[in-house]
């Protein structure tokens, strides 16, 4: 086959090219920290890319969902303790006032005491976690509980739960509404009977039917502290297996998309060589022609 300066010169121009084209991609490569950085030099990659960004950023609202419920099962596990605490301390009164040894002074502090016990018992009620009443179902922008205009206590919520997803098909009630935390009004009502028989030192009533009231009560938080516990544990169960998730799957991302920064430096020094062996190599090649001298 004849060889023509004219096929030497496509055919330098054309490695040059080649050569010159690997190069930028591995610049490119280098600058992005990224195997590919449009979707026509990997298909393939793009796709799978996509789907695990996709996996990502639903894993990402999961968690953030899971960390809501969180927070509301805390705010409301620790009202419930603390409602707890304070019936249990009320029960101590009734029994100790009940006996009929405290002098007149002694049963108006402990009846003092009670009142301010109520008191709490009904903020605890009004509980808000993020500006939001955790006890009024879905009524959560006002107080559930508040006294009627003849003084009676209400409760102003509804029975509604609030449902947080918290993964595929997973979702979790991450709320108590007032009827299931205080039965309605009826702790309140026990409460107000137990206080109202201290101040009139009425201890019939204080070792009776309100007492049984009371203890109805703290057995109606210990069930609701169970139940609030048991749906922490799911969440938080569900909130260790999402950032476990969310490490495998941006390590898969890394993977696919991200370079080895030593790996590809070491193949732009190679390829930068090649590149000048081959300019080097084009320089010696298209050297002048007896053409070139003739006049």
């Amino acid at each position: 086959m004849r060889v023509t300066h004219r096929m030497m010169a496509e055919s330098v121009s054309q490695n040059l090219r080649l050569n010159l084209y690997r190069l930028d991609r591995l610049s490119n490569q280098l600058a992005s920290g990224k195997v590919f950085t449009k979707p026509s030099q990997n298909p393939v990659g793009v796709s799978r890319s996509m789907l695990y960004k996709t996996a990502l950023n639903r894993n990402e609202q999961y968690r953030l969902n899971t960390n809501e419920a969180r927070g509301w099962l805390s705010t409301t596990h620790d009202a419930l303790m603390k409602g707890l605490e304070v019936l249990q301390r009320l029960r101590e009164l009734s029994v100790a006032a009940a006996n009929g040894t405290y002098s007149d002074t002694e049963r108006s502090s402990i009846a003092s005491e009670a009142v301010q016990l109520k008191e709490h018992l009904l903020a605890l009620a009004n509980t808000q976690h993020n500006e939001l009443y955790i006890f009024g179902g879905h009524r959560t922008l006002e107080p559930p509980y508040a006294y009627n205009e003849e003084g009676q206590l209400e409760y102003r919520g509804d029975l509604g739960h609030r449902v947080q997803e918290v993964g595929t098909f997973q979702q979790v009630v991450m709320n108590l509404n007032g009827q299931e935390a205080f039965g309605g009004v009826e702790v309140f009502e026990a409460v107000e009977q137990i206080c109202q028989a201290l101040l009139e030192d009425d201890s019939e009533t204080l070792s009776g039917e309100v007492l049984e009231k009371i203890d109805r009560g703290i057995d109606l938080f210990l069930q609701r502290l169970a139940d609030v516990g048991a749906r922490q544990l799911r969440v938080e169960t569900m909130y260790d297996t999402l950032f476990e998730q969310s490490i495998y799957l941006k390590q898969m991302l890394s993977e696919l998309e991200d370079i080895d920064y030593a790996e590809t430096i070491t193949e732009f020094q190679m390829q930068e060589n090649a590149y000048r062996a081959a300019l080097a190599t084009a320089a010696r090649m298209m050297q002048p022609s007896l053409v070139d001298y003739l006049s």
